[in-house]
């Protein structure tokens, strides 16, 4: 902790030109879920050794290798999200939902005829080119409590300490969080000795009410273009590019009120805001392998180079403060509210490259009766990394607390399909490992799915519904001084989608 708590002065210390790019935004673009057609959501996203379906190009794009014929798909799908949370033995909740496309595409099969003397090697090429959701931010999340250990404006102290206290050179260069708490009288300068150094004004002792509520929406989503074929009804063989559109935006409300009802105390409550929106492109290589050992038994591996994302961050802040009788003492009209906006957003581009992963799969069919799948999916979120052109101490820190957070992982999806003539009912779970290196409980993800499907030779109807669980914890604000205790929100994820997937065979 004390590595990650230097690392973050360093950062504070240089924010003002760097705006908003943190280890949890790494995280938001790395652990990703794929989201593709109906059917391989409703066997738990285990299509690793599946193929035969869109969705698996962004798993193992040796899939593509199965198709037999050409088809056209596309999915929407409908989530609604619950988040409940825990913060100072206070309970909060809130909803969200989202009506957006899980995926659509174009996969073109040709078949290759048998020679006069011997079968052509290659039974089938296959060409695919579509969209598969890898994310939805679509998000809100609330906590509050009442707290008397420490307060936000404290972390903004630190961040003008880091720089030597409050000095022309920290008032020109702090990020815009401090500078803003500076002139809503938020922070002023000590006395004696300390008198250079940045103190909160804001009395936490008496217990303050404080709030928390975050806002998000956007996406994530890959666009494959993929390529494969099958030999000798043995080996299907495939490679995706998958060329990566990132969008997501976020406003967050932190709010503190005095709960002592001091009037004297020269504080009443403050508002701080910070909006962020952020836009990228990122590409990545997948290549995959099918082994069809027989009529029963399917073996894959597919490997996924790190995506390389090229990212834009527009952010911006403002406080408002009420410090009761802080102005009264010399003015009795004096207006005891103050407002700080920031003048413009700040703008900063930079790169990140998400982890490698390697995805290790298996089914065992039972003829036209159905079949059984499960993936074992492997990635290491400590390789995560940012590239800050020109902002290299930046750089370096960030992604020190990345390694000293992070760990690897491993995936776990298993499904399940039976047949019965044309219906297909399906079932799913998947497991996805927590990517934090101390507490184990927290940042796993489960999903529950199940689904059915009707399919004629030209025309098939897939239907999915998945369940998804997460539970997090988080910190509102890290502080220097020892014994601070900041106290942790605990939140539940809730979130359950369905998908309709409609496609056509030609």
């Amino acid at each position: 902790m004390n590595k990650i708590f230097s690392c973050l002065l360093l950062l504070a210390a240089i924010a003002n030109d760097v705006s908003a790019q943190d280890e949890f935004d790494a995280l938001r673009y790395s652990q990703t879920q794929h989201h593709g057609t109906a059917r391989s959501m409703g066997v738990g996203g285990a299509v690793g050794s599946m193929g035969a379906d869109f969705g698996s190009l962004s798993v193992n794009p040796a899939g593509i290798g199965i198709y037999k014929s050409s088809e056209v798909m596309f999915t929407p799908s409908y989530s609604v999200t619950n988040n409940h949370s825990t913060y100072l033995n206070n309970s909060n909740s809130a909803s969200d939902s989202k009506f957006n496309f899980a995926n659509f595409g174009l996969v073109v099969t040709k078949q290759y005829t048998s020679g006069k003397r011997k079968p052509h090697p290659w039974r089938t090429f296959s060409f695919g080119i579509g969209m598969n959701r890898l994310a939805t931010f679509k998000n809100e999340t609330v906590y509050s409590g009442k707290n008397n250990r420490n307060s936000l404006i404290e972390s903004f102290a630190d961040d003008f300490n880091s720089m030597g206290g409050i000095n022309s050179n920290s008032l020109n260069n702090v990020n815009f969080s401090a500078y803003g708490a500076y002139q809503t009288y938020l922070i002023d300068r000590g006395t004696g000795a300390d008198s250079n150094k940045a103190v909160s004004n804001v009395p936490y002792t008496d217990g303050l009410n404080q709030s928390k509520r975050v806002i998000e929406s956007g996406g994530m989503s890959e666009y494959a273009i993929s390529v494969g074929g099958n030999y000798m009804d043995k080996l299907m063989l495939g490679a995706t590019l998958g060329l990566v559109s990132v969008n997501y935006d976020r406003t967050t409300h932190f709010d503190e009120e005095d709960a002592s009802g001091n009037l004297s105390n020269n504080f009443k409550y403050l508002n701080f805001t910070e909006r962020l929106s952020t836009s990228g492109t990122g590409i990545n290589l997948k290549v995959g392998a099918i082994y069809k050992a027989n009529t029963h038994f399917r073996v894959g591996i597919a490997l996924h180079t790190p995506t390389h994302i090229e990212l834009n961050d527009a952010s911006s802040i403002s406080i408002t403060s009420h410090t009761d009788s802080l102005f009264l003492h010399a003015d009795p009209n004096a207006n005891p509210v103050s407002t700080y906006n920031q003048d413009s957003s700040l703008v900063f581009n930079y790169s990140m490259n998400t982890p490698a992963k390697a995805i290790f799969s298996a089914m065992v069919l039972f003829g036209k009766a159905g079949f059984l799948t499960a993936d074992v999916e492997y990635l290491d979120y400590a390789t995560m990394k940012y590239k800050f052109t020109g902002f290299g101490p930046a750089e370096n820190a960030i992604n020190q607390v990345i390694k000293n957070t992070y760990k690897d992982a491993v995936n776990i999806r298993i499904g399940a399909e039976a047949r019965l003539n044309n219906v297909a009912l399906r079932g799913g779970f998947a497991y996805y490992g927590s990517p934090y290196s101390g507490n184990q409980s927290y940042g796993t993800r489960t999903n529950i799915s199940g689904g059915i499907g009707y399919r004629e030779q030209a025309w098939f109807i897939d239907a999915a519904y998945v369940h998804s669980l997460l539970k997090s914890q988080e910190v509102p604000y890290i502080l220097a001084r020892t014994g601070a205790n900041v106290p942790t929100a605990t939140m539940n994820n809730n979130t359950g989608s369905v998908l309709l997937t409609l496609g056509l065979k030609f």
